[in-house]
């Protein structure tokens, strides 16, 4: 059963050069991925990151390789706080010339070494950005939550927002469904192949099946067999499998369904 990755970051240098990153495309078309969100994190990444996808969608066409463009909010700390209009404004600029399926990677993280170097109102209001932007245009947003959930959804709230996801989910089942209840998606990763990983396999049980999507978040979150290779696309299939045995479902009903779910809420059906 085809398998949609919601969020990897195969243009990163961690991927190798472009012959490395050619045989993770390959390998993920073995694996039976047909599709791969690729997130931008930063303005110095944007270019590299289209140039990446668009090559590797020449290369290895049998994987749809999609891009999205933001500000992350664990860059923050190392972007100049006086250049956040710019960065902002830049956003802008590539959204209008770019062919994206979202907007981000963005979001909240209040841990306190990130919040040591972007204080939560330099967050919250670069977020705000994104926000206008996936209002603008129509777009889903893949957001990045840590230790803000409360913060992220009353930002959410405020006005109508296209459906967007909430990626590598670690939060709560309960919180999962406040999201869901708002309209938005939940995307799981390898933390959900811990052999203890008790919140994630509950949230999973508790997302409704309309908003369930996997993702690897790739080169990060290796799923736990794999370990100590670096994470990549076609190691979808082992959150697939957990995905399938925390619902006692079956791994071909996950796939299609989260596949389904990546294409409706990307808008690529």
């Amino acid at each position: 059963m085809p398998l949609f990755d919601t969020h990897a970051h195969i243009d990163l240098a961690r991927f190798g050069d472009a012959a490395a990153q050619r045989e993770a495309a390959l390998r993920a078309q073995a694996a039976d991925v047909c599709a791969v969100v690729v997130p931008g994190i930063e303005p110095a990444t944007w270019a590299s990151l289209l140039a990446v996808a668009e090559r590797l969608g020449r290369e290895v066409p049998a994987v749809c390789f999609h891009t999205a463009l933001g500000i992350h909010p664990q860059v923050l700390p190392d972007l100049e706080a006086s250049r956040d209009g710019e960065a902002c404004a830049a956003l802008v600029t590539w959204l209008d010339s770019s062919a994206v399926v979202a907007i981000g990677e963005c979001g909240l993280d209040f841990t306190p070494e990130i919040e040591a170097g972007a204080p939560r109102t330099r967050q919250i209001a670069v977020l705000r950005a994104h926000l206008a932007q996936a209002r603008r245009r129509g777009l889903p947003l893949l957001l990045h939550c840590l230790k803000a959930h409360a913060a992220l959804l009353e930002l959410l709230s405020e006005a109508p927002l296209p459906p967007s996801i909430l990626h590598s989910w670690s939060g709560s089942p309960e919180l999962a469904l406040r999201f869901c209840k708002a309209g938005h998606y939940i995307s799981f990763a390898g933390s959900i192949t811990l052999p203890r990983a008790r919140r994630p396999a509950e949230s999973a049980r508790a997302v409704p099946a309309d908003r369930l999507l996997i993702e690897t978040d790739s080169p990060d979150q290796t799923p736990f067999t794999r370990r100590p290779l670096r994470n990549e696309p076609a190691f979808l299939p082992d959150i697939a499998a957990a995905v399938a045995a925390a619902r006692g479902d079956s791994f071909a009903r996950i796939a299609e369904l989260s596949t389904a779910n990546a294409r409706r809420v990307l808008r690529l059906t």
